[in-house]
């Protein structure tokens, strides 16, 4: 009887573990498609160009060709966002492929993958977690400097 209880209670068990693995990919699947959407990030998008700027500061006389962007501090400021961004990306898709792993090992039912598994899910969600936060903190700063005048008057730009 004892053995039917525990054989019915892991069942419940794993079926609970895989709506949370599904539940989790959900989650990161929605955090994966808006970055990948982006078209200066996806390599086959007519807009993908590895470099944010096009050139030097033209005169203001000459005609600039539309979504022009100088290759001033504004443009270097660009570029480090769309490098971040990229790092951002793979970073989401490392994170996604560790959980999926993660979850793998979990549900093998081995007690040292179980233990295994729950130390990975918690140094891959505070990894990510520092991340984005890093992100966003880096993003604002990249912001400020590229569109503060003040910045661009004392580098020169």
């Amino acid at each position: 009887m004892n053995k039917h209880l525990s054989s019915a209670s892991s069942k419940s068990s794993l079926a609970d573990i895989f709506k949370y693995f599904t539940l989790l990919l959900l989650v990161c699947s929605l955090l994966i498609v808006p970055i990948a959407a982006q078209a200066s990030l996806n390599p086959f998008s007519a807009d993908f160009k590895l470099s944010a700027c096009d050139g030097p500061t033209l005169p203001s006389t000459a005609t600039k060709p539309a979504n022009y962007v100088a290759c001033d501090f504004a443009g270097l400021m660009t570029q480090i966002q769309t490098l971040i961004e990229a790092m951002i990306a793979v970073g989401v898709l490392l994170t996604v492929a560790s959980f999926s792993y993660a979850g793998y090992l979990y549900i093998t039912g081995v007690p040292g993958n179980i233990n295994k598994a729950k130390e990975i899910f918690k140094k891959v969600g505070i990894g990510f977690i520092m991340m984005l936060t890093a992100w966003f903190v880096v993003s604002q700063i990249l912001t400020w400097f590229a569109a503060n005048p003040g910045v661009k008057t004392l580098l020169g730009s």
